[in-house]
């Protein structure tokens, strides 16, 4: 309710929308994500998907997706900026997916596409939209593909059939490279999304983090020796250790290869930083090339002269405003190309 009647005057309500944020306090975004990258099991906060406010029927959930060292508290001034407008208030509510993104991103994919399943079971969702930022965008992509054998195969190669003839289907390697496209997804917006891969994970920061993440038990329990074996076949099995989320995102992982052939099901955008440099197509946002984040299926595309946390850019709230409004209002969407000076 927005407004009332009282003794026949029209009153409008004040309220105060960014409340439910602010009530967090003061943290350290930096800090928080690097700890949840490197903890595993023991990363600080709530992981799953975080509702903002009790869940609403009457709207649609926009869920945030964070990337790598970064946390659900990334999202904050979007979504105090999304929230002023009361449209968007009447017609959406917010929530974010929170992980430990050290993980795999296969492995944290399939965390999210089961956390959604169960809300949808829960309150009978048949609609919601993601925006994934840099990995969360990877992750968001996984929501909204059918992958069949395609990434299986690319991953195992002259392997595949062995161990998919081995493998349980209620595995956890089989659920998180074999999945189907959720149909409740209707949009997806990419923000500085690495769909071909980044080489900050062959350098020297990412080997860094490599050593520094603990994988959770139940990921490192769940593969079997043959698959170990098939991913690193001439590696001292003492030694073998599972990708974590940097390597996976080198542009040789063999994931980027197989989701570049497949369609994403969904209507999606991206939104893209240069660093002010207006160089597109050689441009970079620092950690992201242009030839990385760009999809030619996308219906808008939006450059902003950020580095690589272009969603604090207010150029690109003003633009996931727009998509979300358009979305609200059901209207056919031409795809556009804009560069924000």
């Amino acid at each position: 309710m927005s407004n009332i009647d009282l003794e026949g005057s029209h009153y409008t309500l004040a309220a105060d929308f960014s409340a439910p944020i602010a009530s967090y306090g003061r943290i350290n975004e930096n800090w928080i994500g690097f700890l949840n990258m490197v903890s595993g099991e023991r990363m600080r906060g709530a992981a799953g998907l975080l509702m903002l406010q009790p869940y609403d029927p009457t709207r649609i959930p926009v869920v945030f997706v964070h990337g790598l060292l970064s946390s659900a508290y990334v999202w904050r001034n979007v979504v105090n900026s999304l929230t002023a407008d009361p449209d968007i208030r009447r017609r959406y509510q917010f929530w974010a997916f929170s992980y430990s993104t050290g993980n795999p991103i296969v492995y944290s994919a399939f965390l999210l596409r089961d956390d959604l399943r169960y809300v949808q079971q829960q309150y009978g969702l048949t609609e919601l939209i993601l925006i994934g930022h840099s990995m969360g965008g990877i992750l968001s992509r996984m929501q909204v593909t059918n992958s069949g054998r395609e990434i299986w195969n690319e991953q195992f190669k002259a392997n595949a059939d062995k161990l998919y003839a081995e493998i349980p289907d209620d595995s956890i390697v089989k659920r998180a490279l074999i999945f189907n496209a959720n149909p409740a997804v209707k949009r997806v917006i990419f923000v500085s999304t690495p769909h071909r891969g980044s080489d900050l994970a062959t350098g020297g920061i990412g080997a860094l983090g490599m050593r520094l993440i603990r994988l959770p038990f139940k990921v490192v329990s769940a593969i079997p020796k043959s698959v170990e074996a098939a991913i690193a076949p001439n590696t001292d099995p003492k030694k073998y250790q599972l990708p974590t989320s940097i390597s996976g995102l080198s542009p040789s992982n063999p994931i980027y290869k197989a989701m570049d052939k497949l369609p994403i099901e969904a209507p999606h955008n991206s939104i893209i930083g240069d660093r002010g440099r207006g160089d597109t197509p050689n441009s970079s946002d620092g950690v992201v090339p242009y030839w990385s984040s760009h999809l030619n299926s996308a219906q808008s595309e939006v450059i902003v002269p950020t580095d690589h946390g272009a969603m604090k850019s207010p150029k690109a709230v003003a633009e996931i405003h727009r998509i979300l409004l358009l979305q609200a209002g059901q209207k056919s969407s031409q795809r556009t190309v804009t560069k924000q000076e």
